[in-house]
């Protein structure tokens, strides 16, 4: 799977994270949480990748570790050629401005001390991108781009409201010209209305500039109208791999079905057909996770075989894979 002879701007194989785990006693075995447990995707130039999951399933620690902000055990991360997990000082700098991470809570991800302009001015200045008349002709750009007017350049982020503390966000984002940017559920924290607005934004800029997003989010019902394609995750493994019509049309695994059948839908068939799927329980302990199915102690159809052991991913066609003993390949 490499990156440009495939059309894949991201190829992520293999990843693995992991964070020790405080034990008591001295001669204690070290024992590790592993958040993303051999992992892989890919992400085509100028298209939507969303990884989507319950809280805890490992997807923004996948993220994180795509953009180094987390360190990986294991795997491989390719942006292009360039395999990005290796790079270092200078290269790793230059590496940086291509991929641009856009965070959940736009009050928290912006600096209080600092004018709108500044915020956004940051990462050139950072980088030392240009010459100073030049960024700040880019943050004039930028700040168009995103919706916003000359004139709140000068404000501070308290005085702007949610949806235009993420505008801010994603103009900062856009700054470095880079050509991956990881969305961290950059709605969840919004209104539904102003989450249709940044959604819509977030689409044209997309057009506009030819970015790449790989997009992170719970919600499957955010990500129905932004994503190429979805990769489902649970317990740190990706369960379901599909594209966009595949996946909402016809859902394998039992933990997919369930996910959907809690998105709303404006069609009145679709909604009688739906019955709503409900998860029980609680997932196992990450710690010591179960040989077999980690879905298995809640999936609805599971069997006593499913406990013996971990379904691998496997191909249904050309763009569906999915980890279910049960599914017929």
């Amino acid at each position: 799977m490499s990156g440009e002879s495939s059309g894949n701007l991201l190829s992520v194989e293999n990843l693995t994270v992991r964070f020790p785990v405080k034990q008591g006693g001295l001669f204690k075995r070290k024992t590790f949480l592993y958040a993303v447990d051999d992992v892989s995707f890919a992400v085509k130039r100028g298209e939507t990748l969303a990884i989507v999951g319950e809280s805890g399933s490992g997807k923004t620690t996948a993220a994180l570790a795509v953009a180094r902000l987390v360190d990986a055990h294991l795997g491989t991360v390719k942006l292009g050629e360039h395999d990005f997990l290796t790079l270092k000082d200078e290269a790793l700098r230059k590496a940086r401005a291509k991929v641009q991470f856009i965070f959940q809570d736009p009050y928290a991800s912006l600096n209080p001390r600092l004018r709108a302009e500044a915020v956004v001015r940051e990462p050139l200045d950072s980088l030392d991108e240009g010459e100073p008349s030049k960024r700040q002709e880019t943050v004039d750009e930028l700040f168009k781009a995103v919706g916003l007017r000359p004139e709140q350049q000068r404000l501070f982020p308290h005085q702007f409201s949610g949806g235009q503390r993420q505008r801010i966000g994603i103009a900062r984002a856009l700054a470095t010209r880079p050509e991956l940017i990881i969305c961290d559920e950059p709605v969840s924290a919004l209104d539904v209305a102003v989450q249709a607005q940044i959604l819509n934004l977030l689409r044209k800029l997309q057009k506009d500039f030819g970015l790449t997003y790989l997009f992170i989010s719970h919600d499957l019902g955010v990500v129905q109208h932004m994503c190429d394609s979805i990769a489902v995750m649970y317990m740190g493994k990706i369960v379901e791999h599909a594209d966009r019509k595949s996946l909402f049309n016809n859902p394998k695994h039992p933990y997919t079905q369930a996910l959907l059948s809690a998105v709303p839908s404006v069609d009145k068939k679709r909604r009688e057909a739906t019955k709503r799927i409900l998860i029980p329980g609680d997932p196992p302990d990450p710690i010591n996770p179960p040989k077999g199915c980690r879905f298995a102690n809640r999936c609805p159809i599971a069997v006593p075989s499913c406990s013996d052991s971990q379904p691998a991913l496997r191909a249904l066609g050309d763009s569906h894979t999915v980890a279910c003993h049960l599914v017929d390949c």
